[in-house]
Order: C-alpha cells, then structure tokens, then sequence
C-alpha cells in the first residue's frame, strides 16, 4: 500500500531577486501586532495572515532555502 501523499500545493519559492510581492491588500491589516520573527509591531502579514515584516519573511525563507540546499548536496533529501 503506498505512503500519504502530500499536498499539491508548494509555496512558491523565492523570487530571483530575494524579495517577495507583498503588493495585495491581503497582506496589510489595519491593525499592528507584533512580527512572529522579530517581535516588532507590523500591520504586514504573511500568506497565512500571521503578523510579518516582509523584510523578516524573506531572511526566514532565504534561510530556508539554504539549509535545503545544504542537505541536498550532502545527499540528505
């Protein structure tokens, strides 16, 4: 019998540039509350509306990326 599959849906992996587009109203809030990353105040959210500073979601994804790289060339995934 085969394993779970997992989800169709990936996040999108980072642009070539480094930045993410935030430019939709869907990730800004009236309201500030504090970046789950960095504990400051921010009216950002990320794309599951948890209060983020764009700056901090793409130094966390950024991070990411280079521990995935990093197994993969030590053949861990």
């Amino acid at each position: 019998m085969p394993g779970p599959r997992r989800s169709a849906a990936v996040a999108a992996p980072l642009p070539v540039g480094g930045l993410l587009n935030w430019s939709g109203s869907a990730h800004f809030s009236k309201t500030a509350r504090r970046c789950w990353h960095c504990g400051a105040p921010t009216h950002l959210r990320d794309n599951k509306d948890r209060p983020a500073d764009k700056v901090c979601a793409e130094r966390a994804l950024a991070d990411v990326l280079q521990v995935v790289a990093a197994q993969s060339e030590q053949g861990r995934l």
